[in-house]
């Protein structure tokens, strides 16, 4: 491939039907990156690689995590097209054990089950004031109430308790956004 732009890259997550950031949440993100002048990101969850460029584009250095060998091989070529500033790292982030932080900015949109195994591994790499955000904190607006299949079920629960631990945590403020599919913003108290 040659001559990606973005947009190329959003069409071929839809075409893929590879998730992607929403754009409202995109926004809010890469706003906040230019605020608080944030040079380094680590990204639990690659995908395509479409948000860890997005971020890279910011001036900052972007580590990006994923596990799915097939959607890493993507994002390596989308990221090496694009010669974005992001380093990929193939392995389930729950393995990794060599990351040498600080970040400034850790953005978690992996296996929402393990949402909390993420944010208690990754948090001590987070730099003082650094920022820790969770997407999907929605998850397209589903309810335990209102489905009926057990997995949904399981996995909103998950996330229900996530955010149980992420508003009350004893070392973070937690925020959680209505943007996107629903952004947690958490900062050390």
């Amino acid at each position: 491939m040659t001559n990606l732009t973005l947009n190329d890259l959003k069409q071929i997550c839809i075409e893929d039907q590879i998730p992607i950031i929403q754009e409202e949440a995109l926004s809010f993100i890469l706003d906040l990156i230019e605020k608080e002048k944030i040079e380094s990101i680590l990204e639990i969850g690659t995908a395509y690689g479409y948000s860890a460029i997005c971020f890279s584009l910011k001036n900052t250095q972007v580590t990006t995590i994923e596990k799915d060998v097939f959607r890493a091989k993507m994002a390596n070529s989308f990221i090496k097209d694009m010669k974005a500033n992001v380093k990929l790292i193939v392995d389930d982030a729950l393995n990794v054990n060599n990351l040498v932080g600080p970040y400034d900015l850790i953005f978690i949109d992996a296996a929402k089950s393990k949402y909390i195994n993420y944010f208690e591994k990754f948090s001590k790499l987070l730099s003082p004031k650094g920022i820790i955000i969770t997407d999907n904190m929605y998850f397209h607006n589903l309810t335990i109430e209102n489905t009926n299949n057990r997995g949904t079920k399981s996995l909103l629960k998950k996330l229900e308790n996530y955010k149980d631990y992420l508003l009350t945590h004893k070392d973070f403020e937690t925020q959680i956004l209505n943007l996107g599919d629903g952004l947690a913003i958490s900062k050390r108290k």
